[in-house]
């Protein structure tokens, strides 16, 4: 895949995420959230994070940052009932809200010719949690506010990726 076709991809993917975003936190929130600039708290804080990866006409991953008070609040609006930030259950709530929202991104995608199958979110969480992409891979980073507070996306979609998930004994 030449890099201008992939680039013209990672802004079909990006746009893909935006409006499920809208569609997806409307529906379960009440209201869609805010596009913000922010790339997210710049001290120290406790975060949970989930990961979706997407295979089909091009691999491309999908994590969504919580700080533990968004989490908190999301959850309890999510599932009708208080979710601790440290129980086991809030991995359970993050990762089906991830699931959820994956869902109408492959349904977006869909509509736009392009393929994509999403697998099993995994899920994170800790103080300063970081979760680090393929050297080199692009990244796109999209972080919103809502009532529930702040939160954010970051897109990391193929060229990297694409070499680490070839077959074994196909060229690069």
């Amino acid at each position: 895949m030449s890099s201008n076709v992939q680039g013209d991809l990672a802004s079909v993917i990006a746009d893909a995420v935006k409006s499920s975003v809208g569609v997806t936190f409307n529906s379960i929130f009440g209201e869609p959230p805010v596009s913000v600039a922010s790339e997210g708290p710049t001290e120290s804080c406790a975060r949970v994070a989930s990961v979706i990866s997407f295979f089909g006409t091009s691999p491309w991953a999908l994590t969504l940052v919580l700080p533990e008070e968004t989490a908190v609040k999301m959850a309890l609006k999510f599932t009708g009932f208080e979710v601790p930030f440290d129980c086991a259950d809030m991995g359970d709530v993050v990762g089906e809200l991830t699931n959820v929202l994956a869902g109408e991104v492959v349904a977006q995608l869909n509509r736009r010719s392009i393929q994509s199958q999403m697998s099993l979110p995994m899920v994170a969480r800790g103080n300063d949690v970081e979760l680090l992409k393929p050297t080199g891979a692009p990244a796109s980073h999209l972080g919103y506010q809502s009532a529930q507070g702040h939160f954010w996306f970051e897109i990391c979609t193929a060229s990297t990726v694409q070499r680490l998930c070839r077959k074994p004994g196909t060229a690069a």
